[in-house]
């Protein structure tokens, strides 16, 4: 897996910001703070915090796993599976990765 850089950090920040179909103001409003904080982030003015990141996830409705682990692959659909695949005993876990494999 490669290894994250602090421009990718802030790329998924506005990729989730879209996501959520909102704007560097709306967000900076959600979170609390003057309308250009979150732009001020973007154009890397402002070091984004860790508190900051937490309140933005809960702002667009995601968790830290999605932002970190999914990235700008997003997709409500494949968390689903991930979460629906999680909660399998490991011996259905194999059963369901070898079906995968038999249809990829």
């Amino acid at each position: 897996m490669k290894k994250l850089t602090y421009d990718d950090i802030l790329f998924r920040l506005g990729f989730f910001r879209n996501q959520a179909n909102l704007s560097a103001r709306e967000t900076s409003f959600r979170l609390g703070y003057s309308e250009q904080y979150i732009k001020r982030i973007e154009n890397k003015d402002v070091d984004l915090k860790m508190k900051t990141l937490l309140e933005f996830c809960d702002v667009v409705g995601i968790t830290i796993y999605d932002f970190f682990y999914l990235g700008k692959d997003y997709n409500a659909e494949d968390k689903n599976v991930l979460e629906l695949y999680s909660s399998l005993s490991a011996e259905n876990k194999q059963i369901v990765l070898q079906l995968m494999k038999k249809l990829s």
